[in-house]
Parts: structure tokens; C-alpha cells; sequence
């Protein structure tokens, strides 16, 4: 039977999860105040979000919601995993979504250290499945010369 699920989470940061969403080519429409989930029968069930990404986008039927907690601090996704898990996969939400997010955190933050620390430089790697991302700042890196005697 098809019906929204809500999923607590650990996405907190607004700007870097709208980026996120970007990234992944879903297209979230963003509002201050939230807004009707359109689900798999065409009616809300009650579900809103203030960050939606639009059941079309993916080719399903109901919306995919993101809606903030006040009280724990960070946003809670709304689904409907009949629709979703077979269009974005079963791990779409545990491991696409929080690498992507989780880049954008680290973009962010090394963003707002670059004032601190001077031009900061991101390599990324790959291996298997960790992927790593290196920072290195300019204002960070010392050299030392020692001379024999």
C-alpha cells in the first residue's frame, strides 16, 4: 500500500542539502513556509515540507519532502518508498544523498576557514567505496629546512 514515511535524519544545514539536491539533478523548490506533499492518490495526507522535490522529477507519482524539526534541529525526509526505492534506489537517502550533502558541508566549512587560514585547496579520492576529501590550506603549510653540521 502506498503512504508517506518520515525518516529522521541527520541533515541540518539548509543551503548545503538544497545544494546536495542540485547536485543529484532533483530540482527541489524551496519555501519558507511548508507547502502540501502531493502523494501517490494525489492528496497531501496530511504531509507538508518546505523543501520538495517533485514526484515528476523522478518520474513517480508522490513528492519527496524535507521538512525541519525545530525541536531536534534538522530536517526530516518525507517519502512515499513504494515510489522512491524504485526510482532512486533502496540506499538513495543512507549513502547518494549524505555523500553529496556531506561534500557540501565540507565545501562550506572550508569556506568559511579560508579566512582564517588563507586559500584552501580540495583534492578528492577514491578508494573502493571511501572517498576522501583532503584540505589543505595555504596559510597552514610550513616548510622546514634543517642544516647538517
Amino acid at each position: 500500500m502506498s503512504h508517506f514515511s518520515t525518516v529522521k535524519t541527520k541533515l541540518a544545514n539548509r543551503e548545503c542539502l538544497i545544494f546536495a539536491l542540485t547536485d543529484l539533478k532533483l530540482s527541489p523548490q524551496v519555501h519558507e513556509i511548508a507547502q502540501s506533499l502531493k502523494g501517490y492518490y494525489g492528496g497531501s495526507q496530511g504531509q507538508s515540507a518546505e523543501i520538495i522535490v517533485s514526484g515528476r522529477t523522478i518520474k513517480a507519482r508522490a513528492d519527496i519532502g524535507f521538512k525541519w524539526n525545530q525541536s531536534s534541529g534538522v530536517y526530516e525526509v518525507i517519502h512515499d518508498s513504494y515510489e522512491t526505492v524504485p526510482k532512486l534506489g533502496q540506499d538513495f537517502f543512507s549513502k547518494k544523498l549524505m555523500l553529496a550533502y556531506g561534500k557540501r558541508l565540507v565545501r562550506a566549512k572550508a569556506a568559511e576557514l579560508q579566512e582564517q587560514f588563507g586559500e584552501c585547496i580540495i583534492a578528492e579520492e577514491t578508494n573502493g567505496s571511501v572517498q576522501t576529501l583532503r584540505l589543505t590550506f595555504a596559510g597552514h603549510q610550513e616548510v622546514k629546512q634543517f642544516v647538517r653540521r
